[in-house]
């Protein structure tokens, strides 16, 4: 007589202490052996099928044993055949629709059949039940748990894209994950410069080598829902609330991920347009800090506030204007010398010292508790081997130590990565700085704004000037620039001193750019 094995696992710890599908199925082969009982086909549902896929595969299975006129299912036990009343039914029709049918549970000894015994039917039915109480407490016990995991600042499931988990089981955390969050945090930053649309953004990701595991491009949905989660600003969003005290490591700050939602919702979204112009929705106006117009004008581009915001500003600036000051500071960096530019970068070490000091010290604060909680483990375990405490409260301390060594752990690589990334992001931007020039006038007009918006925090227009303010790091190498020109009177400047109330092309002795 031919049968049908189905196996199942309901988690991975099942599976791993003994449940296998490969031994259910071992165990019913050699079941079918003793019973004489030929297999055609045996069915697997592993640890990580949904309800849905279950069923399916539950039907799938009865549909094929009804097409080629088999009656016989063999099973290890009710609970791997079903825990659900629904899925009982399906069964139970199926048996009942012929008296041949059967359905062996091979651990239970038991036959459902159309010919068993009413009291064997109430074991059926409460099996079946047991199975489904199992089911729902259990639903009930991962609901909790995850309600705990979240009230600690955890994410109760896999993290995003750029984290990885870390940790035993039960004390399991989300981190940095090199290889990945550099390309987020780029994916943020691009997108916030309105230079980019999710699908060129796609595609710039794919040229500088992010791919998914298959090895291929983000999809432009994917990409949009990596731009939408707050986790990458420390929030976590779970069953479409947003809690705000995660405990993970940021990618980027609050404000960047909001500018993004700005642009991923405002009706006019990033996209290439015919006429862009050099400076569009890079420019605010002085007065009213209105996002400042550019239109064509016989040929040349011009650029002024539209009043919408009622500010009483007049007159159009030339765009030639403003790129000749933009060029202007460029020129200031490109006139460093390597040893004046190791001499800068010498110096903001040196004032940060205060800062790498405290780093220092709090690593090693971390890693004396660190050191006392391993002692207090030992001291613990040496205790439960005497008997000196019970079982239960071996475990509870443990568990908590433990825990708190790898939150240490997570913090200590925090801070170390942070240091690494402090010196690294410098020499970067002090390179960027010194080469802006000469990489500006190579680029296309997007790379040109997106150089700017490296370099630049703000730029404003107000009675037809140009004023900047420079990012923090390219800030500081202005100041130092600007002690060189002081001390050493290196940089000819007075052209442009002198030309100041004919272009205001950049006066670093006055300009805002310099300003903290």
């Amino acid at each position: 007589m031919k049968s049908i094995i189905y196996c199942r696992v309901s988690s991975r710890e099942q599976e791993e202490t003994g449940y296998s599908l490969e031994s259910q199925e071992k165990f019913l082969k050699e079941y079918a052996d003793k019973q004489a009982f030929a297999i055609a086909k045996a069915y697997k549902v592993t640890e990580s099928a949904s309800k849905w896929q279950i069923r399916t595969t539950l039907k799938e299975m009865l549909e094929y044993a009804e097409e080629n006129n088999i009656n016989v299912i063999l099973v290890e036990k009710i609970d791997r055949l079903t825990r659900s009343l629904k899925d009982a039914a399906i069964v139970n029709d199926w048996v009942h629709q012929r008296g041949e049918r059967e359905v062996h549970f091979t651990k239970e000894n038991f036959v459902l059949s159309k010919n068993t015994r009413s009291h064997e039917n109430l074991v059926w039915d409460m099996k079946v039940a047991i199975a489904r109480f199992y089911t729902n407490n259990l639903s009930e016990e991962v609901r909790k748990g995850q309600k705990e995991k979240i009230a600690q600042g955890w994410l109760p499931t896999k993290p995003p894209l750029g984290y990885k988990t870390v940790g035993e089981k039960g004390h399991k955390i989300h981190v940095v994950d090199e290889d990945k969050a550099p390309f987020i945090k780029k994916a943020f930053e691009l997108y916030a410069t309105g230079n980019f649309s999710l699908l060129s953004l796609r595609e710039k990701l794919y040229t500088d080598g992010l791919r998914t595991r298959v090895g291929a491009k983000l999809s432009k949905s994917r990409l949009e829902d990596i731009l939408r989660d707050p986790f990458y600003c420390g929030s976590m969003r779970w069953n479409d609330v947003v809690y705000q005290h995660g405990r993970h490591e940021p990618l980027v700050s609050k404000d960047l991920f909001e500018k993004v939602q700005y642009s991923l919702t405002r009706k006019s979204a990033p996209h290439y347009r015919r006429h862009l112009f050099q400076f569009s929705k890079m420019i605010n106006c002085g007065e009213c800090n209105g996002t400042v117009s550019a239109e064509m004008q016989k040929g040349y581009v011009y650029y002024s506030c539209k009043h919408a915001r009622g500010c009483n500003q007049k007159g159009m600036t030339r765009e030639e204007k403003i790129e000749n000051a933009i060029i202007g500071v460029f020129k200031i960096f490109e006139s460093m010398t390597e040893e004046e530019a190791q001499e800068i970068y010498r110096r903001i070490r040196e004032d940060h010292k205060a800062e790498a000091d405290y780093k220092e010290s709090a690593i090693k604060t971390l890693n004396d508790r660190y050191s006392s909680l391993q002692r207090r483990l030992d001291i613990l375990y040496d205790d439960r081997l005497a008997e000196k405490i019970s079982q239960e409260r071996w475990q509870g301390k443990q568990d908590e130590m433990v825990r708190e060594q790898t939150e240490i752990q997570a913090q200590i690589a925090k801070i170390k990565r942070e240091e690494t990334k402090y010196f690294e992001v410098y020499i970067n931007i002090l390179d960027l700085a010194r080469r802006a020039r000469e990489i500006y006038e190579k680029r296309t007009p997007e790379e040109k704004r997106l150089l700017i918006s490296h370099l630049f925090s703000n730029l404003v227009l107000k009675d037809k000037e140009a004023s900047y303010l420079l990012k923090k790091p390219v800030e500081l190498f202005a100041k130092r620039v600007q002690e060189k020109i002081d001390s050493q009177k290196k940089f000819e400047l007075e052209k442009s001193v002198g030309n100041k109330r004919k272009n205001r092309a950049f006066d670093p002795a006055s300009s805002p750019l310099l300003r903290g």
